[in-house]
Parts: structure tokens; sequence; C-alpha cells
């Protein structure tokens, strides 16, 4: 969206959003480099004058600093600049990170990736939370907040920065209360309505069997199935390694689809395109119109926490493990959660009351 220039005031501009809002912004240069700075929305009372203002201010600042010592100009790196080491450092380490770094480098450059580290306030990351959960999930804002308070960290360390502007932004509350999981009889009628295109079948067969993300199932690959019944999957969300289980009856079906394929071991298992990149793309439109088919359809006004996507898959094999009686930190372990806090909304699914255990518990202390 173009930024149209205002008529009085010099360095102030304005966006018109799809929304028909107005988001304004201000541009000055700070040690020659342009600076884009977005100041707020038209409906949160923001207007020219105050964009003149704020930037009147900054200009201000920059200009007294010219008189300080030349000690006292240290030439600190854009976050779009520090953020370019970061993930080249983090890429040595871990040649996995290239999707996480793409998510995270496009919303830094449009928002504050021309502004000094040591420049950057509370405030603007606040504003950017903001403005990015009105057209993001809570989890993925909570993520880019995330990525964005390790950045500043790592500046920290590195001694260019004193403070992290990210350190007492509070995360965003996310809604666990229900979790849409296919019943057993929900999963037999994708199981036959999938049977006649085998990459289909089995990606979601091992999404119900591990519980692997989108981007966790794309990535597996063919050496990744082993003899001992193992699975090795990435986690790209933790930037983990992990193990999950697969049966040997699906092992051997799963062996007869790589040979009838004719997958080497170095394959993705469920590549269907020569673009690597097209993967998560090509399962996301192939399975969706199947999911809105069988169950979205069926519900008038379906809201979007009740609607069965592809992460629901992921949500099916906790929960059906769950209704299993499987103990929690088990289930925690199986999905490579970080936090005991994100497995326990599938603990109320447990049929489990710790009645039969109790009583177990009390035979025992009887017969002592």
């Amino acid at each position: 969206m173009i930024k149209i220039k205002s008529k009085k005031y010099v360095g102030v501009y304005h966006q018109v959003l799809m929304n028909k809002d107005k988001a304004y912004y201000i541009t000055y240069k700070e040690n020659g480099k342009k600076i884009w700075l977005k100041i707020g929305l038209h409906s949160e009372g923001v207007r020219e004058d105050y964009c003149n203002q704020k930037r009147g201010e900054i200009t201000s600042k920059i200009r007294l600093g010219e008189d300080l010592p030349e000690v006292a100009k240290k030439n600190v790196l854009t976050l779009n600049e520090y953020a370019k080491k970061f993930y080249d450092d983090k890429e040595i380490h871990n040649k996995q990170n290239k999707k996480t770094r793409a998510r995270i480098e496009k919303h830094i450059q449009e928002t504050l990736g021309d502004i000094p580290l040591n420049k950057i306030t509370k405030e603007q990351i606040e504003q950017i939370q903001k403005d990015k959960s009105k057209i993001l999930a809570p989890a993925t804002v909570n993520f880019i907040i995330g990525q964005l308070s390790a950045i500043f960290n790592n500046a920290m360390e590195n001694q260019l920065i004193d403070k992290n502007p990210c350190q007492f932004v509070k995360n965003i509350k996310i809604n666990n209360t229900r979790v849409r999981y296919l019943e057993l009889e929900e999963i037999k009628e994708l199981k036959d309505r999938l049977k006649d295109d085998l990459c289909l079948y089995y990606f979601v067969m091992l999404g119900l069997s591990t519980g692997g993300r989108l981007q966790t199932l794309c990535n597996i690959k063919v050496s990744d199935i082993k003899s001992n019944g193992t699975i090795k999957l990435y986690d790209f969300k933790n930037e983990s390694e992990y193990y999950g289980f697969i049966n040997e009856s699906l092992k051997k079906e799963l062996l007869v689809f790589i040979e009838k394929f004719n997958k080497k071991s170095n394959d993705f298992l469920f590549q269907t395109t020569q673009i690597e990149n097209y993967m998560n793309q090509y399962y996301y439109r192939q399975l969706q119109p199947i999911f809105d088919e069988l169950y979205n359809n069926k519900v008038k006004n379906i809201s979007k926490q009740d609607k069965v996507v592809i992460h629901t898959l992921r949500h099916t094999f906790a929960s059906q493990l769950a209704i299993n009686n499987t103990p929690i930190l088990t289930i925690k372990k199986l999905m490579n959660h970080t936090d005991i806090k994100t497995t326990m909304k599938y603990a109320k699914l447990s049929k489990s009351n710790g009645e039969e255990e109790v009583g177990r518990l009390t035979k025992t202390l009887i017969s002592l």
C-alpha cells in the first residue's frame, strides 16, 4: 500500500488500510539512514499535527546529540541489520531456521526495521503487538514478540544495548478452553475419503499418530523412519529435534508406500513437486476443502476455533491420548511442548478421575 505525503507537514505520511482506516507514519534521518516510524491509527485519534509534533521531538533529540562527545555517539546497528546477524549466527548451529527467519524478518522490515536497536521502546513493541493481533492469531503474535526478545537479549549479551524493550511486554492470553479434535468416527470418515490418494492418506495418518505440525510433517525424510519403530521429527516452533513412535503395521505400510514411489533415503516422504517450499501450500490446498466438506460446512456460522484445519490433526493426537488416560507428562513429551501449561488443556479429556488409582493404592496399603 502506498504512503501518501502530507501537504502540510514535512516528513509526515499516511496510508489508507483495507478497512478504510488510516495509518500515520513519520520519516527522519539518523546516522545517515532514512527511518520510517509508525505513529498510530486515525481510529485511535492520531492526526497529522500530532505526528508532526512527535517528529519534532525526535529530530530535536538527534540534533542535541550532535553536540555530544564522539565517544557517546556509538554507532548502533538497526534492528534489520542486527536481526540479519542474529539469524546468520543461528544458522551455523541450526540449519532448519530458514522459515522462522523469513517469517520474523518480514514483520521486522515492515515495522521497526530501520530504527537503531537502542532507540526502540517498549511502547513501540506494544504497538506492534496491538497491530499484529488484529490480523494474526494470538499464538503467532506471541511468537513474533518472543523472537524479537531473543534478538534484543542477544544484543545485550554483546553489550550493544543496556535493556530489552520486550522484557515487560506481556504475552497475549490464549483461549485454550475449547480444542477441536476429531472423534474416532470422524477419523474413520476422513480415512475413507482419502484412501485413493496415498500421499494425502499417509500425511494425515502421520499427523494423527505423531501430532506433528504441518511444517514438521512436510520435512519428514525417508531416513527419519527408524527400524526400532521411532520417527525423527523437527519442531520448527521450538527449533528442536524430537522423536515420535509408529507401530509396526503403519511402518510396514509406509515402507510399501516408499517403495511404490521409488523414494530414496534422503527424499522428503511427502514431496509431490520439485519445489520443496511449496509442500506446505500443497497439503493445505488439498486437505482444507476436504475438511470443509466433511466437517466445517455442516456447521452454521462456525467459529474459527471450531473449524477443522490441518492443525486439528495435532489436537486430535493429544486429545485421543488423553481420552485413553495417557499421563499428561507423556503427552507433553510426545507433543514436544516446552511448558506443561500448554499440555494441560488436554487433561480435562481424561476419563480417569483418580478413583481406580486411589482404589489400587488403598488395596496395597491394607495388604501391608
